[in-house]
């Protein structure tokens, strides 16, 4: 007890603008925690973004390796050949004929538009040939209107 009222004295002889804190540092250490926290709500949005970016490109690459898979089990043989795999098409979903374009419906990421060209080759014998797919989402944003695109080759079955 005698050790606090001690030290009550001897903080009761400091001058006034000793003791507590002025206006000028109490606007500052505000300032400070303000703009902490405008940097994390900053940093969330951005992280926000990226996440709903990263999961619609998911999507898209996947549907992309589904398409990538019916047409590796299509059959193409000397006496028979898939549509799909029939030389043509256009990446542009609109330009692409009927047997080089279909719609998925129902993902995470909405309806789906894909679309492929098939080529010859690489090889000139005539039994291989490159298809590079495209998947893009419907009303897409403007950061993937692009869409996501994959080429596989195939070879005669």
């Amino acid at each position: 007890m005698r050790a606090l009222n001690q030290l009550k004295k001897e903080s009761s002889l400091l001058p006034d603008f000793e003791r507590g804190f002025s206006l000028i540092e109490l606007m500052v250490a505000i300032a400070v925690i303000l703009f902490g926290l405008v940097s994390i709500v900053g940093i969330s949005a951005y992280v926000s973004r990226a996440n709903s970016t990263s999961n619609t490109l998911s999507v898209l690459a996947t549907a992309a390796q589904d398409q990538a898979d019916k047409m590796r089990g299509a059959i193409w043989s000397n006496a028979f050949e898939d549509p799909k795999l029939t030389i043509g098409g256009d990446l542009d979903y609109d330009l692409s004929d009927t047997n080089h374009r279909t719609t998925v419906a129902d993902t995470p990421a909405g309806t789906l538009n894909v679309s492929w060209k098939v080529v010859a080759g690489p090889a000139t014998t005539g039994d291989m040939r490159t298809a590079t797919i495209k998947v893009v989402q419907v009303n897409a944003p403007p950061r993937l209107a692009d869409g996501f695109s994959v080429t596989i080759i195939v070879s005669q079955n």
